[in-house]
């Protein structure tokens, strides 16, 4: 609905504004009983007068005095005073017939006559008006809050157990019991910030449009007379050259003018004095008495024409650039602004600042220096006493005492003031909106969390968590939990039956940070589920859906171009895998013993053998001591992990080098660079029951969610499971070789031994210190087994310490292609991965080696990157990229699969050691889609 600003002037004899002033104190502020029952009648359409307020007030203008109405309300300004008239008319007769030019007339048309039309432009009268809830009738403010209340108690009874969505019906069914209709209200028109670009080039373009556009008119007319009389080219080579010279003499008179502001910037006087005590508890006696709360502010405007125009064009600015800049209501980013204006006073220089506003006048003055100072500055620097300012818009306000003085010595009391809703601030009212909405529209799991969210808590921020959605894993290894077994699972031709088996074993998945495993009397334990594609396709994904994945997960670890690129050929490929079919479903039990995972797998079993479902490949994880975690060649585990923003680990003890965003590990998450990753999708006829959340950028109720595409991916990630198996005997054989002939290359103060080769080959120490900050011995390196802070570019850059082929050099460079800059650490942590697994107990005639389990939120930009270009490709230092060529990790292997050379950098030359036998051997795996909670219930319960 529309709103208009009514700011009505009418002359009043300086002698009669006591007598004025006492007039309207009778209406009261707070407003009298009788006078606010008038005010709060509302049209038949629920129109209304939001906010008004009178004062008789003495001009700055020696002997000059005004009475000044102002009224917020909806529909035209003839409404507006028409109700206010209708409601109230007869005392305000009595005050307005103070006014010197008070002949008696029909006060509406008095009013009417006196209103004035503010603006910026050439032919407005200065001044700037701001709506905090534009559309917003009064009648659609109560009524949404009437709404909010009435179900308000309902949400905040005990629930019993149910969806969110069952919830929400229950809420609806009580709102249509208590007699109220729900209906849907407008759809909030979707707000996307503009960048710096787009500010400027709507300033400029406003500046032109309004100001600057006369300066072309003689160049139009001369380019029009030329082509009447000598050709349409000649008129406009004439129109290019004039309008050329228009611009000229613009940038000529806006320099001039800029040199002239810093002057007369410079010897501006600044007020340094206090509110008049008296006036000041005249004040305070009618403020605070809800959560709104009106100030009324004259100052007076600078003399000179060159300080009127920097005032219109202050207003002109703020005008273009905050629609661009701010979400509709919020002026700057301040959203506590209910109704406020700014107008110059004809016949005088007072310039008047009235706002209607939520919360104290200390948080709102506060806001304005710390968000909005800028703006604030723009227009209050035209004014005499206000703080020093430059440039018209820079310092000022952000002198937040000075400024506070100013306000408060301009304000004078309001004496009449009348709100519709006093108990309601702007936020409260953006929130019965979308909760009103929310009740008419949610159609989804995921739209009802979000209105229930609504009631006792705040909304959710977009780049927040919802941890209870998303699978354990994500938080870590589970690392408390000392046993760990992965299954694999084949599905039946029955989806039926494969909903039913995952019906029965959801309650055993962990969600969270895993604090709440073990809740279940006598079960500490739990699992994580991941599917395949051909899982997802047994359990009825369509393919038109299922080309939403990646294409990477889809192909399958095991496909022919997925293993040249991961480097599984040869003794690697596929085909010598000793378990060759990834499964539909990978299962991984926890349990904080054997016994307990024993347990699990007994409940899995028993359900999958009356479900069609049958086991494939099992692996056991050796029981974990996080005190004691090495690696089957014995190197410290897990010392270099990424934290996400958000978890606790990352609140707590998140290193800025590891730290990145959600959407790096999460789907449904801003990522590093800000962007909302791609996400698998579904069609909304395939949701039937509503379970998946739609595809949005917001959690807010914009429009109906039932047509809306599903967002399948949410909460979900997806995992790499690989079966490593590590040739110790070989590792240490070949290490103790090498050391033997590096003691006659290498002297003091390093300790050349087998340690020595194998921390060169890993670039830690095998407790885990890096190489470093620790590059002589293992001794050396004890007071730094967990630091991991260090840049590898910036702290040795030769390759000196840590070897430019090192495992971890090459697992994560950090910093190496461009030493010292943070810039290349971000495009690093672009690639990284999680890495969640853990030693397997080998079966008899295999060695030991490692579960490899990790997450990432895209298997081609992450864990493919890593294994082709960083741990397999020949680059990994730019400075010297041809002595690579022939060299890949010394771990896993060159891309060739060659034996990889490795070479140790040192002051008198390179030394290059002797081809390496194989360290490890792929022996199985795959690519899993680790779903949400929600997307789960989905594959649960299918399309119906």
């Amino acid at each position: 609905m529309n709103q208009s600003f009514i700011t009505v002037v009418a002359p009043l004899r300086v002698g009669d504004v006591a007598r004025a002033e006492a007039a309207i104190d009778r209406l009261g502020n707070p407003v009298g009983v009788p006078a606010r029952a008038a005010l709060d009648q509302l049209d038949a359409d629920g129109a209304g007068i939001h906010f008004a307020s009178l004062h008789a007030i003495a001009s700055q203008t020696p002997g000059k005095a005004y009475l000044l109405l102002e009224i917020s309300a909806d529909g035209t300004v003839e409404q507006g005073l028409g109700r206010l008239v209708k409601a109230i008319g007869l005392e305000l007769t009595t005050i307005f017939a103070l006014a010197s030019d008070w002949q008696g007339t029909d006060l509406a048309a008095y009013l009417g006559a006196h209103a004035l039309k503010s603006g910026y432009g050439w032919g407005d009268w200065p001044g700037f008006d701001h709506s905090g809830t534009p559309g917003f009738s009064v009648g659609r403010i109560r009524e949404e809050a009437r709404i909010v209340e009435c179900v308000a108690r309902a949400a905040a009874e005990p629930a019993a157990d149910g969806t969110a969505l069952e919830r929400v019906e229950l809420l609806r069914r009580h709102l249509a019991e208590s007699g109220i209709a729900l209906d849907l209200p407008p759809a909030p028109d979707i707000f996307i910030a503009g960048g710096l670009a787009k500010a400027a080039s709507a300033g400029l373009f406003a500046v032109f449009r309004t100001y600057l556009w006369p300066l072309g008119l003689p160049a139009l007319l001369w380019a029009v007379y030329t082509g009447w009389h000598q050709g349409v080219a000649a008129g406009l080579l004439t129109l290019v050259l004039g309008l050329g010279a228009a611009l000229i003499v613009a940038l000529a008179l806006g320099l001039l003018a800029y040199i002239r502001l810093r002057v007369l910037e410079n010897r501006d006087w600044v007020s340094e004095r206090t509110a008049d005590p008296t006036v000041m508890r005249r004040m305070l006696e009618r403020e605070n008495y809800g959560v709104q709360n009106h100030m009324i502010s004259i100052t007076t405007v600078k003399p000179g024409l060159l300080r009127k125009f920097t005032l219109r064009l202050a207003f002109c600015l703020v005008a273009a650039l905050n629609p661009v800049l701010f979400r509709p209501g919020y002026l700057g980013p301040i959203g506590t602004i209910h109704f406020a204006r700014w107008v110059r006073v004809p016949g005088t220089r007072d310039l008047v600042f009235a706002s209607n506003y939520g919360g104290s006048w200390e948080a709102y003055l506060e806001d304005f220096i710390t968000l909005a100072h800028l703006g604030l500055t723009a227009v209050w620097s035209n004014t005499v006493g206000f703080p020093r300012a430059e440039s018209l818009v820079l310092k000022g306000a952000t002198d937040g005492e000075r400024f506070k003085r100013f306000a408060r010595q301009s304000m004078v009391p309001t004496r009449f003031w009348y709100s519709a809703y006093p108990d309601l601030i702007t936020d409260m009212i953006r929130t019965h909106a979308d909760i009103r909405r929310g009740l008419s529209s949610a159609m989804t799991e995921d739209d009802a969390r979000n209105l229930l969210a609504r009631f006792g808590s705040a909304l959710r921020p977009d780049a927040s968590l919802q941890t209870n959605d998303i699978q354990s894993l994500v938080f870590g290894g589970m690392g408390f939990l000392k046993a760990m077994r992965l299954t694999t699972w084949q599905l039946g031709d029955d989806p039926g039956q494969s909903r039913a088996w995952l019906q029965e074993i959801m309650d055993f998945v962990a969600f969270g940070d895993g604090r709440k495993i073990g809740a279940a009397p006598g079960l500490f334990g739990g699992i994580q589920i991941a599917f395949s594609a051909a899982g997802l396709r047994r359990f009825g994904l369509s393919e038109q859906a299922l080309r939403t994945f990646p294409i990477a997960f889809v192909d399958g670890m095991a496909g022919p171009h997925r293993s040249r690129i991961l480097g599984d050929v040869g003794a690697d490929g596929p085909e010598n895998w000793w378990w060759r079919e990834a499964g539909d479903v990978a299962i991984l039990i926890y349990g904080q013993d054997d016994r307990t995972v024993a347990r699990l797998q007994s409940r899995l079993t028993k359900t999958a053998n009356k479900c069609g479902v049958s086991e494939g490949h099992r692996v056991d994880a050796r029981s974990f001591d996080r005190a004691n975690n090495y690696e089957p060649f014995g190197f410290a585990d897990g010392g270099s992990q990424p934290v996400i923003r958000g978890t606790y680990k990352g609140t707590v003890h998140g290193d800025p080098m590891h730290l990145v965003e959600p959407g790096e590990f999460v789907l449904g998450y801003p990522d590093n660079r800000g962007n909302r990753p791609p996400t698998p999708e579904l069609d909304a006829a395939d949701d039937p029951f509503n379970l998946l959340p739609g595809i949005t950028d917001s959690t807010s109720f914009g429009s109906a969610t039932a047509d809306t595409t599903r967002d399948l991916g949410r909460n979900g990630t997806f995992l790499v499971i690989r079966q490593l198996e590590q040739h110790g005997a070989a590792f240490n054989g070949y290490c103790e070789e090498q050391a033997n002939k590096l003691k006659l290359r290498i002297g003091s103060p390093y300790v050349v031994n087998a340690d020595f080769v194998a921390a060169k080959l890993m670039g830690r120490w095998r407790n885990g210190a890096p190489l470093v900050r620790a590059p002589y011995s293992a001794s050396s390196s004890e007071s730094i087994i967990k630091e991991n802070s260090f840049r590898l570019g910036e702290e040795d850059p030769e390759g000196f310490r840590c070897p430019f082929g090192a495992h971890i050099r090459r697992a994560n460079p950090r910093d190496s292609l461009n030493p010292g800059s943070q810039d290349q650490i971000a495009i690093s942590n672009r690639h990284r991965i999680m890495r969640v697994g853990r030693k397997y107990e080998p079966e008899q005639g295999q060695e030991p080696g490692l579960l490899f389990v990790a997450i990432n939120a895209d298997l081609e930009r992450q864990f493919e990157f890593i294994q082709q270009t960083w741990l397999r490709g020949p680059i990994i230092s730019l400075s010297c990229p041809s002595t690579f060529l022939q060299e890949g990790d010394p771990l896993l292997g060159a891309a060739s699969g060659a034996p990889p050379a490795f070479t140790i950098p040192t002051v008198s030359g390179p030394i290059r050691l002797d081809p390496a036998p194989k360290f490890v051997t792929m022996r199985g795996g795959g690519y899993y889609f680790m779903p949400g909670r929600q997307a789960l219930w989905w594959l649960a319960r299918g399309s119906g």
